[in-house]
């Protein structure tokens, strides 16, 4: 694989094709951008364009030093990510890196450090990355991966060059999810619709059956009560196999998804509502949605909507991810019920 292979991302990778031909890389990069576009490639592909044998704008991709990067086993290039079962990057990792960095490459002018959800650093691991980036080594290219700028101290924030990345385009998502995840193409483009342009958010979709888990979940929303909120809520658990999980990330990964599921379902309701011409996600309800709408006013719809941004934003923070739920449909249902227009 070479640029050739990376995604809607032209832009950048222009960008630093022209940096590497002439020698123009700085010392550190932020990769910001949601989950699942291909910062981490691209990460992993402009290592290998800077480390190959052959030099040029892109990598050769048959040369030793291509081959081994591919196998994850060359010397001078090192991940950084949080470790199992662990919400962030510890301090130690860090002081790792410095030492690490801090001796001369074996097998090239470079070393690169990759950092992995560099937006779960902590304190302590920011101030100890901010004392590398404040006098790297002249060999070191470091690059942090994020997918929230806002989650990233300023103090690190302006020692980067920040590169942004953007969704990829649904014909793309659904000709991977065809050619490389054999999918028909009725499923491949509903599986595209609904992830936001994200290749490993629709490969996650697909795994999960989380197209039969949505159509339930419309299906079910549509006869919900005022007094179903507590109801409601272990029919999810159940349904999602939360409480089967035992890894508390994965919980929270599950949780998440179904979440998303609820702003998707709110925000086609405010389209309709609002008769934006904008496309919904959930065509086969269309004729439901629009009647459904007619009884909730946009204000209703926008509470609703902040209501589980809410949620989504809390998730990280908060351990009692049933409660979390809970709490989250009996806000809905009582914002739905309790304000109607009619």
């Amino acid at each position: 694989m070479s640029f050739k292979n990376i995604f809607c991302q032209d832009r950048i990778v222009n960008l630093f094709q022209k940096a590497i031909v002439h020698d123009h890389l700085a010392h550190a990069y932020i990769f910001a951008g949601q989950e699942g576009i291909g910062k981490t490639l691209f990460s992993k592909e402009l290592a290998k364009t800077i480390f190959c044998q052959h030099a040029r704008a892109d990598a050769c991709d048959t040369c030793s030093h291509c081959q081994r990067i591919s196998n994850d086993n060359f010397p001078d290039l090192f991940f950084v990510l949080p470790e199992k079962n662990s919400r962030t990057i510890k301090i130690e990792q860090l002081r790792h890196l410095q030492d690490v960095l801090h001796v001369k490459p074996l097998e090239s002018k470079h070393k690169i450090a990759i950092i992995q959800s560099a937006d779960k650093m902590n304190e302590e691991s920011s101030n100890c990355l901010l004392k590398t980036l404040e006098g790297p080594p002249s060999h070191a290219i470091i690059i942090l991966i994020v997918t929230s700028l806002e989650s990233v101290r300023e103090t690190v924030r302006s020692r980067c060059q920040i590169i942004r990345f953007f969704p990829l385009s649904m014909i793309v998502v659904k000709d991977i999810l065809v050619n490389s995840f054999h999918l028909d193409q009725k499923q491949a483009e509903q599986l595209a619709c609904i992830s936001n342009g994200s290749i490993e958010r629709a490969a996650l979709l697909s795994s999960t059956h989380a197209l039969d888990k949505k159509n339930w979940l419309i299906d079910r929303i549509l006869t919900l009560e005022m007094n179903d909120n507590l109801t409601f809520s272990k029919e999810l658990l159940d349904k999602w196999n939360i409480q089967d999980l035992e890894i508390l990330e994965e919980k929270r990964s599950q949780v998440k998804e179904l979440i998303l599921s609820f702003l998707l379902y709110y925000r086609d309701l405010l389209i309709c509502k609002i008769q934006s011409g904008m496309p919904v996600y959930h065509t086969n309800w269309k004729n439901t949605l629009t009647s459904k709408c007619q009884v909730l006013s946009e204000e209703v719809l926008f509470r609703i909507i902040q209501v589980i941004k809410t949620s989504l934003e809390q998730l990280d923070h908060n351990a009692n991810i049933a409660l979390l739920l809970e709490n989250m449909i009996t806000k809905i249902l009582r914002l739905q019920f309790g304000n109607r227009t009619v």
